[in-house]
C-alpha cells in the first residue's frame, strides 16, 4: 500500500511538472475571442488546413492583424505538425514573386510577416529559432506600432526560452503590454487570454 502511495505521489509531481512546463505557444488560446468573425469561425471548423479564402485573408495587409493572427490561433497544432507555415509560405512567395523565405521577409508588411513568422512557429514550435528571427524583422518593420505584431513576436520568443530560461518568458510579454507607444489593436479577451497562461511563470523572475 505504501508503495502505490509513493507512485500514486510521483506520478502526480511529473503530471504537474509536465503542465508547467507547457508550450507558451500550445497553451495559449484566444481565437474563441473573435469567433463572431466569419474568418477565425471558418478555420475553427476546419482540420488544420488552411483554404483559399483563408490564405487570401492572410495575406491581405489590409485585414486586421489579430484577426490574421487568431486564424493562425484557430488552426493550432498538433504532434505530428501542421502545413500552415508551409501553406502560407507557398501562397506568399507566388504572391510577392519571392524566390525563398529571405526575399519574402524582405517584401512582406510588418502584419503579414508576423503572421507567416506566427504560423511558421506553430508548425514547428520545437524550433522557433527562424520564426523568432522572422517575427523579429517584423516588430522591425512595425512603423504603425501595432500591439498585435509585438505581442505575437514576443510570444514565438517565450517559446525559445522555455528551453533556455523561464525567468525571461513573463517579463518579455509584459514589456509589450507595458509600452504605451503601440496601438491597442487586439481584444482585451485576447489578452487576457494569453496572460492566463503566461502569468504562471511570473514568480519564476
Amino acid at each position: 500500500m505504501k508503495t502505490k502511495k509513493m507512485l500514486l505521489s510521483l506520478a502526480l509531481i511529473l503530471w504537474s511538472a509536465v503542465a508547467w512546463a507547457d508550450s507558451p505557444l500550445t497553451s495559449t488560446h484566444f481565437a474563441q475571442c473573435y469567433s463572431d468573425n466569419a474568418m477565425v469561425a471558418m478555420a475553427q471548423s476546419l482540420d488544420g488546413d488552411l483554404n483559399t479564402t483563408l490564405l487570401n485573408y492572410l495575406a491581405d495587409k489590409k485585414s486586421p492583424v489579430a484577426e490574421r493572427l487568431a486564424i493562425i490561433n484557430a488552426v493550432g497544432w498538433n504532434f505530428d505538425g501542421k502545413t500552415t507555415g508551409a501553406q502560407l509560405f507557398e501562397f506568399l512567395s507566388k504572391r510577392y514573386k519571392a524566390k525563398d523565405e529571405k526575399a519574402l521577409a524582405k517584401k512582406l508588411d510588418a502584419g503579414t510577416l508576423a503572421v507567416y513568422a506566427y504560423a511558421k512557429a506553430m508548425s514547428n514550435y520545437f524550433d522557433v529559432n527562424d520564426a523568432m528571427a522572422l517575427a523579429g524583422m517584423a516588430v522591425s518593420k512595425n512603423k504603425k506600432k501595432s500591439f498585435s505584431v509585438n505581442l505575437i513576436a514576443a510570444l514565438i520568443r517565450t517559446q525559445y526560452y522555455l528551453d533556455n530560461d523561464w525567468s525571461m518568458i513573463y517579463p518579455t510579454v509584459n514589456q509589450v503590454l507595458n509600452d504605451g507607444s503601440l496601438k491597442l489593436d487586439m481584444r482585451q479577451s485576447a489578452i487576457d487570454s494569453i496572460m492566463e497562461y503566461i502569468g504562471i511563470y511570473e514568480g519564476e523572475q
